[in-house]
């Protein structure tokens, strides 16, 4: 599960490769990242690279594609966390 192999006490960075940096929640094998629209975007594990420094997690798409099996997945947004503020 992606959620336990990453440091969660960090504030998740997403490099969307449209948007830039917008900040994002990672909550089991699900990444949701807020755009600069207020659209949460919903990505999994397979999806995504994760890299951590001292002070963030930045994450962004490695170009892999979802399981199948994530067609049932059921994390609801509303229940996401308080998304970060990002600092330049």
């Amino acid at each position: 599960m992606l959620s336990t192999k990453i440091d969660n006490t960090k504030a998740a960075i997403f490099n969307h490769p449209e948007l830039g940096r917008i900040p994002a929640k990672v909550l089991l094998d699900c990444v949701f990242a807020l755009t600069p629209a207020g659209e949460i975007l919903h990505y999994h594990s397979e999806e995504i690279l994760v890299e951590q420094s001292d002070q963030n997690i930045v994450l962004a798409l490695s170009g892999g594609a979802a399981d199948d099996s994530r067609s049932r997945c059921q994390i609801i947004p509303p229940r996401i966390p308080e998304f970060p503020t990002l600092q330049d």
